[in-house]
Order: structure tokens, then sequence, then C-alpha cells
């Protein structure tokens, strides 16, 4: 709901702008403002949209594996993201996992590898995706080339703003999880190397 509010105060806010400083430019009159701000609100959303299934559904599943550790945040990145608070919005911002069928707003099962290295797998494809969002979205100024200051880059800025957001908080949680995920690793071959000497000690 955060993020709908904030796509409607800042369409709110685009809109007066146009009808207070350049109203001429659509000829006088409110409902063309309207009806451009909406139409490029709705294809900014239809440009991430197609983005996300290229990106997802589309590019090899290799590109994107548990052993790309460039996807995560570096130390000096995790730094920077805490002081700017992440920790006290990552929570509020949207997850948008339930349209990959994994949600990724907590760790249900973190002793699971196998889970883990599907969250590890599906963070880097969210990070893919709004990378690829945050650019291409500007490709929203050509909907109404006339108006592409006044409303097209306004918008693609917003756009830009709401895929930062989840991007850093991917990259921020990456690192831990990639730590997750070799903890369990060895705790695994310690249970491994367990059983092994048990049957041995057996057999003897």
């Amino acid at each position: 709901m955060i993020y709908v509010g904030i796509i409607l105060i800042a369409s709110v806010i685009i809109g007066l702008i146009n009808g207070v400083f350049i109203l001429p430019a659509y000829d006088g009159n409110v409902w063309n403002i309207v009806l451009c701000v909406s139409v490029s609100v709705v294809g900014a959303i239809a440009i991430d949209s197609v983005f996300a299934t290229i990106i997802r559904w589309i590019l090899p599943k290799k590109w994107f594996s548990i052993d790309k550790k460039r996807f995560a945040a570096s130390k000096r990145e995790c730094r920077f993201y805490e002081k700017i608070g992440i920790k006290k919005w990552k929570d509020k911002v949207i997850e948008l996992g339930c349209f990959t069928g994994f949600r990724k707003n907590k760790i249900a099962d973190p002793s699971n590898n196998l889970y883990i290295a599907r969250y590890i797998s599906e963070a880097n494809y969210g990070i893919a995706v709004h990378i690829a969002c945050i650019f291409c979205g500007y490709l929203v100024c050509f909907i109404f080339p006339a108006h592409w200051y006044s409303v097209g880059l306004p918008v693609g800025c917003v756009n830009m703003v709401l895929n930062a957001l989840p991007l850093m908080i991917l990259r921020y949680n990456l690192p831990k999880l990639h730590t997750l995920y070799k903890l369990n690793s060895r705790r695994i071959e310690r249970a491994e190397a367990g059983c092994k000497t048990e049957k041995e000690v057996s057999v003897a």
C-alpha cells in the first residue's frame, strides 16, 4: 500500500506542477494533463513488467545461480545502506516475490540449503530486474514526447526510486544469505562425516 500511496501522491504532484506552470501546453485543458500523467504511470508499470518478464523467464538461469557473487553488496556498500537506515525501512518496502511463487520478505527455512540456494537465485533475479527497470523505465518519456520533460522524466524518476529501494534491500541481504549457506554446508559435512565414522566403528 505504501507504493500505491507514493505513486498516487507523485502523480498528483506532477499533475499540479503541469497545471500551474504549463497548462497552455495542454491546450488549457486540465483533463489532458490527467490523461497524460495517468497513461505515463501505467506505461511505466507496463515497461517494468515487460523487462521483469524477459529477465525472469527468458534469460539463462545460469546467469543468476548461487555462485554469481557479483549480485551481493560489498561490506562498504552494506555500511552505506546501514547509514541511510535500511534496517528501519526495509520491511516497509513492497516485496513482489508472489508473482514468481517465492516470497523474499523473510527466511522461512534457514536450515535448508536447497531453500537458501533458491532464495539467493531469486534475489539475483530481483536485482537484475530492478536494475533494468531503473534505466529502462525512462522509456516512458517516449509515450508523450511533447511532455517528456514535464511528465515522462518525473514519472521515470519516481519509478527509479521505487526500484532502487528493493534493489538495495536485496543486495544488502545477499551477503548474509551466502554466509548462512556456507554455515549450513559445513554443518551438513560434519553430520555426514559423523555418520560415516559411526558406520566404520560399527563395522569394526
